[in-house]
């Protein structure tokens, strides 16, 4: 078994990847934790869609609401929740996120294990210079990872949620 130590992140220093709509912020590594989980937050812009519907093999999401409404896409299931509310998205489970409402919404995001990190770190790189990203080019750099993106689900959750990547 191996011991971990304690971990304070200063929630400064962490990487982000900033999109006109979506902030996402490493807030604690999964080095931090030998790789037992890493933590994310997301900002939302009212009409920000955070990812198209993807499915993870090798990780499980927690999803905390700490403020707002978001939307998202769990399974074969869509919801609407507010602030307090926490979601589990096993690995293998389509999902998505995306604000449903009129002001910003907050998400604290608990990937387990935390072994994501690589990924976000390179794919502000793959996806390409402004707000027209590579789509195509992310998802071959998901894969690395054990992730498949459903690429037509965005135009879908555009159409019928009024939201988008860019």
């Amino acid at each position: 078994m191996t011991t971990l130590s304690p971990s304070v992140s200063d929630g400064v220093a962490g990487f982000r990847l900033v999109r006109p709509k979506v902030l996402e912020r490493i807030a604690l590594p999964g080095a931090s934790t030998n790789g037992a989980l890493s933590v994310m937050e997301v900002v939302v812009q009212p009409g920000g869609l955070v990812a198209p519907v993807h499915t993870h093999s090798r990780e499980d999401e927690t999803a905390f609401v700490i403020e707002g409404t978001v939307g998202v896409r769990l399974g074969g299931e869509e919801l609407r929740v507010v602030s307090g509310a926490t979601l589990f998205g096993p690995r293998g489970v389509p999902h998505s996120f995306w604000n449903a409402g009129k002001v910003r919404a907050r998400i604290l995001l608990v990937i387990t294990p935390g072994n994501l990190d690589t990924y976000f770190h390179e794919v502000a790189g793959v996806a390409g210079p402004g707000p027209a990203a590579d789509t195509d080019a992310i998802a071959r750099h998901a894969a690395r990872f054990g992730m498949a993106f459903d690429l037509e689900s965005t135009a879908d959750l555009a159409a019928r949620h009024q939201v988008s990547l860019a």
